[in-house]
């Protein structure tokens, strides 16, 4: 029995790992007959909302549709067994899309599956040691910037494609400027197309706010808002259709033919043919750049964002959502899928489709899979126009402008920090302006941890009105603040010499090596000229390192204002007052 009972314990261990791992486990086991139903619907909505989303997105990388339907199946498939919020699906987004562009334009589509291929690594690397914490340090201001950003360039990069325009442009200001310079090459055609689509789409979106009694209309007309994209991609595409059956072409540009049928299952390839010159693993690197780190961060925040979003009532294990996505993308990799992630429209239509597990997934992936298999040569009569629209009315809503009038009344570095990203994301990069933001954002972080705020006071206590100096850092002291720190006691000191000090530590967490000696030091040298210096409301960490500095019998310290010598304060009638000539 006892040697049944030693290994019992390594065996439930691994088996929770497992479980917590393959999330499947835990509740399929209690899946119901109403779960399926509730998931089959949510799914089946959702994979129909995919098929034109996941085209547009394919071709906002610059690549054929296919690869975008690749990268919905195989991200459906993959969620549902690693997955932890039933809500999410794992699809291509207009993020990762604009970011695969923007780093592999004019490079083969085999630099996007390497892409994916390392944003998996990074996401799964990152899951598995727990280093989901680095991406709080990027504040929502600079997630804000850069989005905006993103939204931006996304709108500019289609307006060619929404108005028939034949042009070449690298960054949103030569866009502009081409834009205005054939301008009277417009194509009509395509420009109504575009435009009406447009207007279909946010005539449709806002259907949901029409105030109805009826149950069954009140579904209706939602069932309509969410199958807006699918609907104006139908009707445009038989107006196509129509016209290449009667005059044998459509008067508007094509999405083209698309291969039918599912990809090969194999490893990406890690060196390849560009301009005639053999790039191998190391050269495939280089070109991709800062986009190795930049495109797996962004898309672990905007699926640790969705989660948190959707399952308020539950804990998000942030790593094991990263190692699912990470998964998800090396799987996709393996099928030629583009860089994936959750997306909050997608999240939305399935938690409002009364989703109850994951297995949605099952379901809008194979939804995926069917149109794959028999819809692709219908794909060839979608107006490009239409995508376009589809892509413009998606990002919309991700400019982020009502923002800035909070962060300018709240914090005007905040409101900096998000326009600074955003102008530089615009006119120089994404990528540059994400960067600039997260090493300014790290800037303040840094100079909060150097020069933390300590407020000093002169405050008295009983009925006696003895004073002293209330010396308080309001949060952990590393080796950058020790300098402030001793200068400020110092110079309390100096201006109020015949005064005792405290050092109200209540707000110290702990401190490092550096500041622990400056306090001994300056402990063993006030205390030993019969200056008095008190540290109080010390906790065990602080007290157990400054004693491992100096001799416990020379340390004055309380710990709690209670505690104070009653010879020297009362602590009766607390008054304080703030001292203006040695404030922080």
């Amino acid at each position: 029995m006892r040697k049944l009972s030693t290994t019992s314990g390594p065996l439930r261990r691994v088996k929770k790992n497992v479980f917590d791992r393959i999330q499947i486990l835990q509740w399929l086991p209690r899946y119901t007959k109403l779960d399926f139903i509730s998931d089959f619907v949510a799914g089946l909505t959702v994979g129909i909302m995919m098929i034109p989303q996941s085209i547009a997105y394919a071709g906002l990388a610059s690549l054929p549709a296919q690869y975008g339907l690749y990268t919905a199946f195989i991200g459906s498939y993959t969620y549902v067994f690693f997955g932890s919020i039933k809500q999410v699906s794992i699809g291509p987004t207009s993020l990762l899309s604009m970011l695969s562009f923007t780093y592999l334009e004019g490079y083969s589509v085999e630099y996007v599956i390497f892409l994916t291929f390392l944003t998996g690594c990074v996401e799964l690397t990152m899951g598995i040691l727990n280093l989901g914490f680095l991406v709080d340090f990027i504040s929502p201001p600079v997630t804000s910037g850069f989005t905006s950003a993103i939204s931006i360039i996304i709108i500019g990069s289609q307006i060619k494609s929404l108005f028939g325009l034949k042009i070449a442009a690298h960054s949103f200001f030569e866009l502009i400027v081409s834009v205005s310079q054939n301008i009277t090459n417009i194509k009509i055609s395509d420009t109504t197309v575009g435009l009406s689509s447009m207007l279909f789409l946010f005539v449709f979106k806002s259907l949901t706010k029409i105030k109805v009694k009826s149950k069954i209309t009140k579904k209706t007309l939602w069932l309509l808002s969410i199958s807006r994209n699918a609907l104006i991609v139908l009707i445009t595409s038989s107006i196509a259709y129509y016209y290449c059956q009667k005059d044998g072409h459509a008067p508007f540009v094509l999405s083209g033919k698309i291969p039918s049928g599912l990809p090969h299952f194999s490893l990406p390839k890690f060196s390849t043919i560009h301009n005639n010159e053999t790039m191998h693993f190391t050269d495939m690197l280089h070109t991709l750049g800062s986009g190795i780190l930049v495109v797996p961060v962004c898309a672990i925040l905007t699926n640790v964002a969705i989660a948190k979003s959707f399952s308020s009532e539950t804990i998000v294990d942030a790593s094991q959502e990263m190692v699912t996505l990470g998964l998800c993308n090396l799987f996709g990799s393996c099928v030629q899928a583009m860089p994936s992630s959750g997306a909050f429209s997608r999240s939305a239509v399935i938690n409002a489709s009364g989703v109850r597990t994951p297995l949605q997934g099952i379901y809008s992936g194979t939804v995926i899979i069917l149109a794959l298999s028999f819809l692709t040569p219908y794909f060839f009569f979608i107006p490009k126009a239409t995508l376009a629209a589809v892509l413009i009315s998606a990002v919309l809503s991700m400019i982020e402008y009502e923002i800035l009038p909070v962060l300018w009344r709240t914090n005007k570095f905040d409101f900096f920090l998000a326009v600074v990203t955003c102008s530089v994301g615009v006119l120089y990069g994404a990528d540059l302006g994400i960067i600039i933001g997260s090493v300014l954002n790290l800037l303040i972080l840094l100079k909060e941890w150097s020069r933390p705020n300590i407020s000093i006071t002169l405050s008295t206590w009983g009925r006696r009105s003895n004073t002293y100096l209330l010396i308080k850092p309001e949060f952990g002291l590393c080796y950058p603040a020790r300098d402030l720190l001793t200068e400020k006691i110092m110079e309390a000191h100096k201006q109020h010499p015949t005064l005792p000090m405290v050092l109200d530590c209540s707000g110290i967490l702990k401190i490092d090596y550096s500041v622990a000696e400056a306090l001994s030091n300056l402990l063993e040298s006030y205390n030993k000229e019969n200056d008095t210096l008190i540290l109080i409301n010390l906790n065990t960490r602080l007290l157990g390192t400054l004693e491992k500095l100096m001799n416990k019998e020379k340390m004055g310290y309380c710990q709690s204002n209670s505690m104070l010598s009653d010879n020297i304060f009362s602590t009766k009638n607390h008054e304080e007052t703030k001292l203006p000539l040695l404030g922080a």
